[in-house]
């Protein structure tokens, strides 16, 4: 299994509402009072997980001091990534637009409402760079 990100957020509804702008969905069928954590999917598949700040903090207590957010990103691989950039320009704060790094990788980046930095890249074009051997396959 592959390292699950799981984000800490000042505002779950905030959050769900500006990642269901941008076309993910939700699973919230483990949230509950005291424990406000949700599942976020990106075209069908688990990509992340949004946790009430506080929430977390009581469920793992070293993370008391710790501010929310952090230095560095998370990436979503997509099948379409100029149409996925028209549609997350349309909602979301994009801190850097569609280039193309030394391995041929197309990504852009954005800023989410508690200051994330998530990278979303090419994913035919991440399996076909010298990055392809870790890139997730669709068969497998």
């Amino acid at each position: 299994m592959a390292f699950a990100p799981c984000i800490s957020v000042a505002d779950t509804a905030a959050s769900i509402e500006f990642y269901k702008s941008l076309g993910f969905d939700v699973d919230s069928s483990t949230s509950r009072q005291g424990d406000d954590i949700h599942m976020l999917l990106y075209q069908g598949r688990f990509c992340a997980m949004i946790y009430l700040n506080a929430d977390l903090k009581n469920w793992l207590p070293v993370l008391t001091d710790q501010p929310i957010g952090f230095a560095g990103m998370f990436y979503l691989a997509v099948e379409d990534l100029d149409s996925t950039f028209q549609a997350f320009s349309a909602a979301a704060d994009i801190v850097k637009p569609i280039t193309e790094d030394h391995n041929g990788q197309r990504e852009f980046y954005f800023r989410d409402p508690d200051g994330y930095i998530i990278g979303v890249n090419d994913q035919k074009a991440m399996q076909a760079s010298d990055l392809g051997k870790y890139a997730e396959s669709d068969h497998g």
